[in-house]
């Protein structure tokens, strides 16, 4: 191809990828594509587990499952602060302090099992020189190869169960033959 032609060519090129749309940071520094879906081996109590990429999970698991790690568990954190609106002091980063299968329902307070890859974590929220801040009940969801951070708002009232009557007591239990229940 000639010089003549090859250069303009390219300065054109430039020009046009100039004038495209500036591309925006996404989530601070958040991976966007897929990540790993991990499923443990086994599970020792009181024994960290790996991936094996080396990273870690939580370090409380109650069953062999699929887990988000910790740096996959920080990046739907980060990914869900970038959607977030800004103006109110946020925590800086999270870290997992124990998961189980199932996601934890906002009315009811239940854990209700799936089964797509939905984990029930306990969430140390943390700030920006890594101290916890507090702790807290959160989702996580596997959907179209990400991590997903959801967090749940249950119930803070007590149920209606908790402080119940007690029975009427029967002086005369004792007494042989009489019925259990009356």
């Amino acid at each position: 191809m000639n010089a003549r032609v090859f250069v303009p060519i390219v300065i054109l090129a430039v020009a046009l990828a100039a004038c495209s749309s500036p591309q925006t940071a996404t989530s601070a520094g958040a991976p966007t594509g897929p990540d790993a879906l991990y499923a443990l081996a086994r599970i020792n109590p009181g024994v960290l587990e790996y991936t094996p990429d080396r990273s870690t999970f939580a370090p409380v698991l109650t069953e062999r499952f699929a887990y988000p790690t910790q740096s996959e568990a920080k990046a739907a954190f980060l990914r869900m602060m970038a959607a977030a609106p800004s103006g109110e002091a946020l925590p800086a980063s999270i870290r997992l302090f124990g998961c189980q299968p199932g996601s934890l329902d906002d009315e009811t307070a239940r854990v209700t099992r799936s089964r797509e890859p939905n984990v029930l974590c306990a969430v140390d929220f943390l700030d920006s020189s890594g101290r916890g801040l507090w702790r807290e009940a959160a989702n996580f969801v596997y959907v179209r190869g990400l991590w997903t951070l959801q967090p749940v708002f249950p119930p803070r009232t007590p149920v209606a169960w908790s402080n119940r009557e007690g029975s009427p007591k029967d002086f005369w239990w004792w007494v042989p033959g009489r019925p259990r229940y009356e």
